[in-house]
Parts: C-alpha cells; sequence; structure tokens
C-alpha cells in the first residue's frame, strides 16, 4: 500500500502541484489509493522516496516536478559513437526520476544498461557525436529528454558559474553538520534538488558539469573503510602553521565543496598520506618554489579542482 501511495502522490503533485500531507491523504482517500484514517500514518512512503522533496512549507514536492526545465550537462571521455552514456555524478538528478524507461523527445525511450556499472543507451542515433571531453547537454521537460551538444556554455571563470557554484556550495554546507560528513552525507541529487527549491531556474539554461561546479571529494578518502575498532575516538588535534596564500586557498577550495574548513583539511591530510608520492621517489620538478611542498599534481587534479 505504502508503495501504491507513493506512486499516486507523485502524480497527485504533478497535476496540482506541491501538497501537504493532509491534501494528499484526502486525495488517496478520494480515488481509493488508501485506507488510512490519518495522513500521519502515510509519512513513512513519503520520506523513504528519493521522489519526494519537503519543502520549507511544510509541502512535499517531487523530483519530476523540480527537474521539469533543467538541462545537465556532461562530458564523455570518447566520443559516444556506440549510443552508450556511461554516467557519473553529472546526470545523477535525473536518476531521481526513478523510471525504468525515460521518454526522448527524438522518439524512443534511453534505459538502464546491462552490467554493473550504469549506464544509458536508447535508439540509435539518440547521442550527438561529440568529441571525447565535448558537453552534452541532457534537459528534461517534465515528460521527456532532449539530448543534444551542449552550445554556449559559459566559461568556468564566468559569474554566471561562481553563482552557481556558490550557490550550490550553501546547500551543500546546510547538510554537512557532523565532524566527518561524507560517509553519510546525501548525493548530490540532494543538494541540487535542495536548490532548486529555492531558485527553480538554477539549470535553465546549460552550465558546466556538475562535476566541476561542486566536485565532492570521496575519491580522496582515505582507503579504508573507517578506523579500527580501538582508534574510535582517537583524533589528535594537530596546530599547524601555514602561510596566508595557503590559508586562502584551503578556505576557498573548502567553500566550493560546500565544507568547512577544518573538516577539509582533515580529509585532505588523511588523502595526502595515503597518496602522495614520497619525495626520494618522486621527480624534484613535481616540487614548488615554496620549500618542500608538493606539488598538488601528487594529490589532486588540477584541471578539476583549481577553479
Amino acid at each position: 500500500m505504502s508503495a501504491s501511495f507513493a506512486t499516486a502522490a507523485a502524480e497527485f503533485v504533478l497535476a496540482h502541484g506541491p501538497l501537504t500531507l493532509d491534501q494528499l491523504h484526502t486525495l488517496a482517500l478520494e480515488r481509493e489509493v488508501t485506507r488510512a484514517r490519518t495522513p500521519g500514518s502515510l509519512r513513512s512512503a513519503l520520506s523513504d522516496s528519493s521522489r519526494f522533496v519537503l519543502r520549507p512549507d511544510g509541502r512535499y514536492d517531487t523530483a519530476a516536478r523540480l527537474l521539469a526545465g533543467c538541462v545537465f550537462t556532461t562530458r564523455p571521455r570518447r566520443s559516444p559513437r556506440d549510443g552508450v552514456l556511461w554516467l557519473n555524478r553529472d546526470v545523477d538528478p535525473l536518476l531521481a526520476l526513478g523510471a525504468a524507461n525515460l521518454l526522448l523527445q527524438a522518439g524512443g525511450n534511453v534505459r538502464a544498461g546491462a552490467g554493473t556499472t550504469p549506464t544509458w543507451v536508447g535508439p540509435a542515433g539518440w547521442l550527438p557525436d561529440v568529441d571525447a571531453g565535448g558537453l552534452l547537454a541532457l534537459r528534461w521537460d517534465g515528460k521527456a529528454l532532449a539530448v543534444g551538444a551542449a552550445d554556449d556554455v559559459p566559461a568556468a571563470d564566468s559569474s554566471r558559474v561562481h553563482d552557481v557554484r556558490r550557490f550550490l556550495a550553501a546547500h551543500a554546507l546546510a547538510r554537512h553538520t557532523g565532524s566527518w560528513p561524507y560517509r553519510s552525507a546525501p548525493p548530490l541529487t540532494a543538494v541540487v534538488l535542495s536548490a532548486l527549491v529555492e531558485d527553480p531556474a538554477l539549470f535553465s539554461s546549460p552550465v558546466p558539469p556538475l562535476s566541476e561546479l561542486l566536485p565532492l571529494p570521496e575519491h580522496l578518502l582515505p582507503q579504508e573503510e573507517g578506523p579500527p575498532y580501538g582508534e574510535l575516538g582517537s583524533d589528535q588535534v594537530l596546530q599547524v602553521p601555514l602561510p596566508e596564500r595557503v590559508h586562502r586557498e584551503l578556505s576557498r577550495r573548502a567553500e566550493l565543496l560546500g565544507d568547512r574548513l577544518p573538516q577539509y583539511v582533515a580529509m585532505l591530510l588523511g588523502a595526502a598520506a595515503d597518496r602522495v608520492v614520497p619525495r626520494e621517489r618522486s621527480d624534484y620538478e613535481n616540487y614548488d618554489r615554496y620549500g618542500d611542498l608538493p606539488a598538488y599534481d601528487n594529490v589532486i587534479q588540477p584541471s578539476r579542482w583549481a577553479r
């Protein structure tokens, strides 16, 4: 019953706009979708579904409605001549539609590919023949998906992109309240949907991919799943003097991630301990002119983080 109510509730929101739980309960009773006597008993059916977003005024909205009119871009690693789009966080918000098949504006459907790695496959010619590293644009109009080459995308250092990046970072920061937020943090999709509640036109025109707007650092986490049981609660405080330029740069990057500076620096140091090449094994050209500080290339990819 909860699954059928969630499906019906999503249809009610698409037809009427955001609705309170009481309004959804009334409509469900009228359509004989539920026999629940009180709306409170239906709350879990909505909270357990990624399709729903609770707005600040207490009304429920859906990803399908919030994403209508939004366009997301992604960079294929190679030209998608085989009709396969390999998915990454750039198009994660579209996965929140929860549809097994998405109708294409050009005709046909796109569906999840076989295998363990997330992909989309569609009819012949559904993907334009862009070069590797070129931008694809995927726009959801509320009913169908339009796919094409992305034109007139603003530069990464433009005021438009700067505004979008800071806006997403603010919503990400509001969700990161723990001391080590990354393992339990909501996916980037939740940040995008939250931002769309405040600014529905945020993605009405193409911008660079989400991975470039707000890169999340799970690929920099230490390799272990977590500290050994005996080391839980054994954090040590380390006071390190930093040059002003380093402090400013770390603060800037933490802000772009929607994170707090101490947690970001702790994460970065953990990644460096695991992955920075020791000096005696590395090329001396990898060290910058500020003493023996390793260049950022040893830890992160500048093309991804230098914005």
